[in-house]
């Protein structure tokens, strides 16, 4: 029909290879958090893979994540076709993982905007604006040709996340603002945080965003070279038979940063764009993060299976075994039980349990 407005070829990338260090022993790594049906019946994974499956058919979503992973993600995601699985052979942080995937679709659908799901331990609680902006993300990368951040308001000045600050409003789209993406910060320091979120001007970085894979690409080469020489000599394979030993030998070259640090900050100004919305959105990346987003009992604790609790506030408790748990005069604290190992410390002594799970599980005997 004359006017009608082009479809827009849209491809989603579920990124799910983390090894969830933070929260130990829930997490471990033989089976991350994400693959953990820590809050109920489904694994955080299986319920993004439903949330995204509301808004995009099975044949549009890609997974990527660590091999080791790939049993899970098989098991989980049965609706997901089998090559749409980007299994990396090392685990070298995301800027290689973003690179592959980039690659990869854009091999497969030139003309598409890639949508990134940073994260598959996430929890959003409005589905529906969710969705229609990722959508929304999607036509504007598409039309304007820049990278579209989806990302949120901040509800407490957090020290786990990183921050993003934007500038003058561009355009409308829908009832959502488009605005300036101006810097990034990661992970700020306390004080730092406080005068982020008293201030109008910063959001939470949840790391959804959309782009052309093809852009992607294009970025790399021109700033993060090295990683570009890797994608370009794992690109000339894809779809041939020395794919998959080419991706063994050249993967685990890739330096072992984030995409962050190693492309988006050095990213021109005006290539990124912001769509700031309120989607319900609750970091499940550490054991803090998950107790701020949760509902409270009156005494302020977060509760998870079967516990007693006596003059105990403020605290998180979890209990994955079958027997009951007893907590007497604890105030703000995390106890969390599993077959796996136990855990007890201060809230604020949140961010130490990744230093933990290196201890126990990397450091050498």
């Amino acid at each position: 029909m004359a006017g009608a407005q082009k479809k827009i070829p849209i491809k989603v990338l579920i990124m799910c290879g983390g090894k969830g260090t933070r929260m130990w022993p829930i997490s471990n790594i033989g089976h991350p958090k994400q693959f953990e049906n820590l809050l109920g019946k489904q694994s955080m994974f299986r319920q993004t893979i439903e949330r995204v499956l509301k808004g995009f058919p099975p044949e549009d979503i890609y997974v990527a994540t660590s091999e080791k992973f790939a049993k899970f993600i098989k098991n989980q995601a049965p609706e997901v076709p089998h090559d749409h699985f980007i299994l990396e052979p090392a685990m070298r942080d995301n800027l290689g993982a973003i690179g592959l995937a980039a690659a990869v679709i854009n091999h497969h659908h030139p003309d598409s905007v890639m949508i990134i799901l940073w994260g598959s331990d996430h929890i959003v609680k409005k589905v529906d604006k969710f969705l229609q902006a990722l959508k929304q993300a999607a036509q504007l990368a598409y039309e304007n040709d820049v990278i579209v951040h989806v990302d949120t308001s901040p509800s407490y000045p957090s020290v786990h996340n990183g921050w993003i600050k934007i500038g003058k409003r561009i355009k409308k789209i829908g009832d959502n603002e488009v605005y300036e993406f101006i810097c990034q910060v990661e992970k700020p320091d306390k004080e730092t945080a406080k005068t982020f979120f008293r201030s109008r001007n910063y959001l939470i970085h949840v790391g959804y965003m959309a782009a052309k894979p093809a852009l992607l690409l294009r970025y790399y080469r021109e700033y993060a070279p090295d990683a570009y020489k890797v994608i370009k000599r794992i690109q000339q394979t894809i779809g041939t038979s020395k794919f998959r030993k080419t991706l063994e030998r050249e993967y685990p070259t890739f330096e072992k940063v984030s995409v962050d640090y190693g492309l988006f900050e050095k990213l021109p100004p005006k290539s990124q764009w912001e769509l700031p919305v309120d989607m319900g959105w609750i970091d499940v990346g550490t054991w803090e993060l998950l107790y701020l987003g949760l509902d409270k009992d009156e005494k302020g604790n977060v509760v998870i299976g079967e516990a007693h609790l006596i003059d105990t506030k403020k605290s998180l408790i979890i209990s994955k075994n079958k027997g009951v748990i007893g907590v007497i005069g604890l105030q703000e604290m995390i106890v969390v039980e599993t077959d796996e190992g136990l855990l007890v410390c201060p809230l604020s002594a949140a961010p130490k349990v990744k230093q933990l799970y290196n201890e126990l599980y990397e450091r050498p005997k």
